[in-house]
C-alpha cells in the first residue's frame, strides 16, 4: 500500500513538472512574436493548454501552470539581466493569475456546458470560446499588468496598453490552443481524434502560414525601422562631428587672434571670444595659456597684477587638491586669461603643466602641432563630477615646420574647457527635424576604458546591444571616442510593429472563428456519421438475423449484396456474387411472369432459383425500387419454397390416408347397419348380434382414430402427451383387423 501511494504522488509531481516545462517552453517560443522592446505577444498558447489541461485531468494539475508561468517570467526576467526581488515580485503576480485564470474558465465552462466537453453544438462552442477566452482571461491581464505597474516595471500611462495587449494575447491563445489539446488528449476519444485531419491539421496549417507572414511583415517593418533609427543615429553622430570640429575651429580662430597680435590683453580676448561662447553652448571655457619660463615668472606676474588681477599668482595643486603656489620649474604653461571670467576665475594662473595627465597632453600636441585632447578628467572650476576634457591649440611664434622649430618656438597654448553633457545636450537639441522624443540614447566612452565607464550616457542604465543599436567612433585631439546608439522607449512606441501585429491578431480571430466552424461541422460529422453507423448496424443485424434471403442489384441487373440467410440458400459467397448478373441466380428473373419495371413494387411470383452445385430451388419472389441519393437500386426478397411444398405434400398424404382410415370403419358400419335395418337377419339372431357388435366396435375404432388426431394436434402445439408402450398379441388384432374389413371387402366384392 505504501509503495503503491509513493509511486502515485512521484507519477503526480512529474505530471506538474512535465506541465510546467511545456507551459514555459510554448510560451517561450510564443514570445518570438512579440513586439520590440518584448512583452507583448498576439497569441500566448500557454494560456489554453493550461485551462484544457484542467479540463481533461483536473483541478489537481494548478500548480503545474502556477510553476510554468512563474518559470516563464523568470527566464524571461533573466535574459533581460539578473533576476532581482522585483522580477520575483513581478513572476509571482502573472503566475498567481495564470492559476487563477485556468480554475476560473474550468469552472465557468463546466458549469454552463458540463464535464465532458465535446464542442459539437454551436451554443456550446460558443459559451466556451466566450468564457474561457474573453472572460477569464480578464483575470491574467489584470494580474500581470497590476504586477508590473506596482513593481516599476511600466507607468501608469502604459497600464492600459500592457493590459490590453495581455488580455488579447491569453484569449487568442484560449480560443485556438485548447481545441488542438483537445484534440490530442479530449474525451469521448472516438470523436477527438477524428478531428484530427478535419480540425487540426487545418488549423495547424493557417496557423503557420499565418505566424510566416507575421514574420515576414514584421522583417520588413524592422528593416523599415532600422532604418529610421540609423538614419536618425547617423545623423546625430555626423552632428556630434560637427560640432566637435566647430570646437576645434574655435581654438584655431584663438590659435589666429594670438600670433596676429603684438600684444593680447583681457579685454581684446574678452570681446574676440564673446561670439563663440554665445553660439557653442557646449563650451564651458576658453582660455590663453602663455609659455612663462621660470626667469620670467616674477615679470609674468606683475604684468597680470598691473591690468587689474591683483591676487594672480602661479600656482598648482597638492595632493588634496588646494590651491599652493607653483614650484621650481624651467617653465609654466599658465591660464592668463580664461572666459567666462565669473565662473571660471579660480583658474587664473593655474599652471596646467603641474598635472602629469595633462603635461604629457602639452608636449604631444607641441610636439605634432596639432590640437591634442586630455582623457577624462574632473573640471578644476566644476566641483561636480560630470565627465569634462581640455583641448590643447598650440601656437607657436615663428616657424612650426619641425620637431625642433615646434619646441623652440612654442609661445603657448590655446585650451577649450568643455563637459561632454554640454556638448551632446546642445546638438541634441538642434535635433529639430526630429520629434526629441525619437531621439536615440547615446552612450560614449573613450577607446580603452572600462565597459561601464562613460564619458556620457543618456541613462542612468549601461548600454545594451540590441539588434537596432548602432555605433560610431569620432577622433577628439587625437583621442578616439566609441559613440554606441540605442532607441529609447519613446522610439519603440512611435515604431511599433501594429500592421503586423494588427494583421496578426486579426488573423488569429479569423482562425478561431474558423476553429469554431470546423469544430462545429466536424461535430455534425460525427453525430450524423455516428447515427448512419448505428442505423447501418441496425440494418446489418436485421439482414444478418434475417431468415429470407435479400439481394439487391442495380439498374442494370447487377448484384450488390446479398444477406448470410442468400448465402446459405444458393451455396454462394457475397464476394462470388457481388458484381455478378442476377440472371446467374434467378434465371427467369427477365420473364414475362418476373419481369422487372420501374413501376413500383411487383407482387410475389413464384418460380425457381438457380443454386451454386446448378440445382433448382422453388421459391417465391418480390421486388421493390428504392432511390439512393443519384442512384435507382431494387431489392430483391426471396422465400423457400421448398418446406412449404413438402409440407403441402405431407398434407395431401395426410388427407388420403386420413379419408382411407375413416371410410374403412365407416363402410363396415354402414354395411353392418344395413343388414340389421333390413330384417333379414331377425331369424338368425346370432349372426345379427356379430354385427351389432361388429358396428360398435368400429365405432369405438373411429373414436380412437379422433382421438390420435387430437393427441397428434396436441403433441405437435405443446408436447403434452405421454406415450406408454407395452407388448400386445398379434393374432387377435390380425382377427380383428379382418373382421373390420369384411364389410367394407363384401361390399367391393373382393
Amino acid at each position: 500500500m505504501t509503495t503503491l501511494k509513493t509511486s502515485q504522488i512521484v507519477s503526480y509531481l512529474l505530471t506538474i513538472l512535465l506541465l510546467a516545462v511545456v507551459y514555459a517552453m510554448v510560451g517561450r517560443l510564443a514570445l518570438l512574436l512579440a513586439i520590440p522592446p518584448g512583452y507583448v505577444t498576439a497569441i500566448f498558447p500557454s494560456a489554453g493548454i493550461a485551462v484544457a489541461t484542467l479540463l481533461i485531468w483536473g483541478w489537481r494539475l494548478a500548480p503545474g501552470v502556477f510553476l510554468g508561468s512563474l518559470t516563464l517570467n523568470l527566464w524571461v526576467s533573466l535574459e533581460q539581466g539578473v533576476i532581482d526581488s522585483t522580477g520575483l515580485r513581478v513572476a509571482l503576480f502573472a503566475a498567481s493569475g495564470a492559476m487563477l485564470q485556468a480554475y476560473a474558465g474550468v469552472l465557468l465552462v463546466k458549469r454552463t456546458i458540463g464535464s465532458v466537453i465535446t464542442l459539437s453544438k454551436e451554443q456550446n462552442i460558443i459559451l466556451f470560446f466566450l468564457l474561457a477566452g474573453p472572460v477569464a482571461c480578464l483575470i491574467n491581464a489584470s494580474f500581470g499588468a497590476t504586477g508590473l505597474y506596482l513593481n516599476g516595471k511600466i507607468a501608469l500611462d502604459d497600464f492600459a496598453y500592457s493590459w490590453f495587449t495581455w488580455w488579447v494575447g491569453d484569449a487568442i491563445g484560449v480560443m485556438i490552443t485548447a481545441p488542438l489539446v483537445f484534440i490530442l488528449f479530449g474525451r469521448p476519444a472516438q470523436l477527438w481524434r477524428s478531428r484530427i485531419k478535419t480540425v487540426g491539421l487545418p488549423l495547424i496549417s493557417i496557423m503557420s502560414l499565418l505566424i510566416l507572414v507575421f514574420f515576414w511583415v514584421s522583417k520588413w517593418e524592422y528593416e523599415r525601422t532600422r532604418y529610421d533609427f540609423e538614419t536618425i543615429a547617423k545623423d546625430t553622430h555626423e552632428k556630434l562631428r560637427a560640432s566637435f570640429n566647430s570646437y576645434v575651429d574655435a581654438l584655431s580662430s584663438i590659435e589666429r587672434f594670438v600670433v596676429s597680435s603684438e600684444h593680447v590683453s583681457g579685454t581684446e580676448f574678452n570681446t574676440f571670444v564673446q561670439h563663440m561662447l554665445a553660439h557653442k553652448p557646449g563650451i564651458n571655457g576658453l582660455s590663453w595659456n602663455p609659455l612663462v619660463l621660470y626667469e620670467q615668472r616674477e615679470a609674468f606676474e606683475a604684468a597680470a597684477r598691473a591690468e587689474g588681477y591683483l591676487a594672480f599668482s602661479i600656482f598648482e595643486h597638492d595632493t588634496f587638491k588646494r590651491p599652493v603656489p607653483a614650484g621650481e620649474r624651467d617653465e609654466y604653461i599658465v591660464v592668463r586669461y580664461i572666459e567666462p571670467l565669473e565662473t571660471n576665475k579660480k583658474a587664473l594662473g593655474f599652471d596646467v603643466g603641474s598635472n602629469p595627465v595633462r603635461l604629457k597632453a602639452l608636449n604631444q600636441a607641441r610636439d605634432k602641432g596639432l590640437p591634442v585632447a586630455t582623457k577624462r578628467i574632473n573640471l578644476v572650476q566644476d566641483n561636480s563630477q560630470e565627465a569634462g576634457f581640455l583641448l590643447f591649440y598650440p601656437v607657436y611664434k615663428g616657424a612650426s615646420d619641425s620637431l625642433e622649430a615646434r619646441r623652440d618656438n612654442l609661445h603657448g597654448f590655446a585650451v577649450g574647457v568643455f563637459r561632454v553633457a554640454d556638448i551632446v545636450n546642445a546638438v541634441v537639441q538642434k535635433q529639430m527635424i526630429y520629434k526629441l522624443e525619437e531621439l536615440p540614447l547615446l552612450f560614449i566612452r573613450e577607446e580603452g576604458a572600462a565597459e561601464n565607464e562613460y564619458l556620457y550616457a543618456s541613462s542612468p542604465g549601461e548600454y545594451q546591444h540590441t539588434t537596432l543599436s548602432w555605433s560610431g567612433s569620432l577622433a577628439i585631439g587625437g583621442q578616439i571616442w566609441q559613440i554606441h546608439y540605442q532607441p529609447s522607449s519613446a522610439f519603440y512606441k512611435t515604431h511599433q510593429g501594429w500592421q503586423a501585429w494588427a494583421a496578426l491578431v486579426a488573423g488569429f480571430v479569423v482562425v478561431s472563428l474558423f476553429s469554431a466552424f470546423l469544430l462545429a461541422m466536424s461535430g455534425r460529422s460525427f453525430y450524423i456519421q455516428s447515427l448512419v453507423e448505428h442505423r447501418t448496424a441496425e440494418l446489418k443485424g436485421i439482414l444478418s438475423s434475417a431468415i429470407e434471403t435479400i439481394l439487391t442489384i442495380n439498374e442494370a441487373g447487377l448484384i450488390k449484396s446479398i444477406n448470410p440467410a442468400g448465402e446459405a440458400l444458393l451455396a454462394y459467397r457475397r464476394e462470388e456474387l457481388s458484381g455478378r448478373p442476377i440472371t446467374q441466380v434467378l434465371p427467369q428473373f427477365y420473364s414475362e411472369e418476373a419481369q422487372l419495371t420501374p413501376n413500383g413494387p411487383l407482387g410475389w411470383r413464384d418460380t425457381h432459383a438457380l443454386r451454386k452445385d446448378k440445382k433448382q430451388v422453388d421459391i417465391a419472389l418480390a421486388v421493390s425500387k428504392y432511390l439512393a441519393v443519384d442512384q435507382v437500386f431494387y431489392t430483391v426478397i426471396i422465400h423457400d419454397l421448398t418446406e412449404r411444398k413438402r409440407i403441402d405434400q405431407m398434407k395431401n398424404e395426410f388427407i388420403s390416408t386420413v379419408s382411407h382410415e375413416l371410410r374403412t370403419p365407416l363402410t363396415s358400419i354402414k354395411g353392418s347397419l344395413s343388414l340389421v335395418n333390413s330384417g333379414r337377419l331377425d331369424a338368425t339372431p346370432d349372426k345379427k348380434e356379430t354385427l351389432l357388435r361388429l358396428a360398435f366396435d368400429n365405432c369405438l375404432r373411429l373414436e380412437r382414430l379422433v382421438n390420435d388426431l387430437l393427441d397428434f394436434d396436441k403433441m405437435n402445439v405443446a408436447s403434452e402427451i405421454d406415450v406408454h408402450y407395452e407388448v400386445i398379441r398379434l393374432v387377435p388384432l390380425i382377427d380383428q383387423a379382418i373382421s373390420s374389413l369384411e364389410g367394407y371387402a363384401q361390399h367391393a366384392r373382393i
